[in-house]
C-alpha cells in the first residue's frame, strides 16, 4: 500500500501579517509549511500558530537578499522535505515612497537586492526543486504598483520587474508542470501597508483612489474568514496579475 506524500510550501516573509495568513491557510489544506522570515523570531511566531491550529510547521530565518543564505534555506528544504509543492514569494521591503531623482545609490540597490534579486533567487531554487517531482505551483507577491505607476520609484521598478519574471517563468516551465503566478494586492492594512498609512491623509487618498472599491484591504482568518488579529479587521480585498 502506497501513501501520497505530504505536501510542502515554503513561504517567504512568513512572520509578517500576509505571510502568517498565508501559513495558516496553507496548514488548514494540510500543507507542512516553511517559513521563512528575516527575522526567527517572526517566523516562530507563525510556527506556533500554526502548530496551535494543528498544523505542521518549521521556522527559517533568511534574508533573501543573500544568495548564500537563500541557497543554504533550499539545501535545509530538500534535506528536510525531499520535496516543494508550493510557495509564496511574500517577502520584501518598502520604498518610503521616495521620488526617482532622490532615491540614493543605497537605498536603490538595497530595493532592488532584496525584492527582485530576492525573488528570483527564490523561484530559482523552488524551480529547480519543484522539477525533481513533476511540478508545483509559485505565487510572487507583486503588489498593486507593479501594475501602474507611483511616485516610489525604486519599489515599483521592483514590483514591475517581479511581474516580469513571473510572466517569463509562467510561459518557461508551464509544459514542465511549474505554475507561475502573481498577486498584486492593493493598499493592505497590514504589514508594509501601515507604513503607507502612516505618512499621513493625502499618501492614504493617492492610494485609495487606485482601489475600485474605494477602500483599503484587510487581511482575515484563513478558516474562518473572520478579522485576522494580527493585521486586519475585514476581509481582503486586492487585485490580481494572473499568468498561463
Amino acid at each position: 500500500m502506497t501513501t501520497t506524500p505530504l505536501k510542502t510550501v515554503l513561504i517567504t516573509g512568513g512572520g509578517g501579517d500576509i505571510g502568517s495568513v498565508a501559513a495558516g491557510a496553507f496548514a488548514a489544506r494540510g500543507y507542512r509549511v516553511a517559513v521563512c522570515d528575516l527575522r526567527l523570531d517572526a517566523a516562530q511566531a507563525t510556527v506556533e500558530a500554526v502548530r496551535a491550529g494543528g498544523g505542521e510547521a518549521e521556522a527559517f530565518g533568511t534574508d533573501i537578499g543573500d544568495a548564500a543564505q537563500v541557497a543554504a534555506l533550499f539545501e535545509q528544504i530538500a534535506q528536510r522535505y525531499g520535496r516543494l509543492d508550493a510557495a509564496f514569494n511574500n517577502a520584501g521591503l518598502g520604498g518610503g515612497g521616495i521620488p526617482l531623482a532622490d532615491i540614493s545609490e543605497e537605498d536603490w540597490e538595497r530595493n532592488v537586492r532584496v525584492n527582485l534579486s530576492g525573488t528570483w533567487r527564490c523561484m530559482k531554487h523552488e524551480i529547480k526543486l519543484m522539477l525533481t517531482h513533476g511540478g508545483g505551483a509559485i505565487v510572487n507577491n507583486c503588489s498593486i504598483l507593479g501594475l501602474n505607476g507611483g511616485a516610489n520609484a525604486s519599489y515599483t521598478a521592483t514590483k514591475h520587474g517581479i511581474a516580469g519574471l513571473t510572466k517569463s517563468a509562467a510561459v518557461s516551465y508551464a509544459s514542465q508542470g511549474v505554475r507561475v503566478n502573481a498577486v498584486c494586492p492593493g493598499l493592505i492594512e497590514a504589514g508594509l501597508g501601515l507604513n503607507v498609512i502612516k505618512r499621513g491623509e493625502d499618501t492614504l487618498r493617492k492610494f485609495v483612489a487606485l482601489h475600485p472599491a474605494g477602500r483599503p484591504g484587510w487581511t482575515c482568518h484563513p478558516r474562518t474568514g473572520r478579522p485576522c488579529p494580527a493585521g486586519g479587521r475585514r476581509s481582503q480585498h486586492s487585485r490580481r496579475s494572473i499568468s498561463r
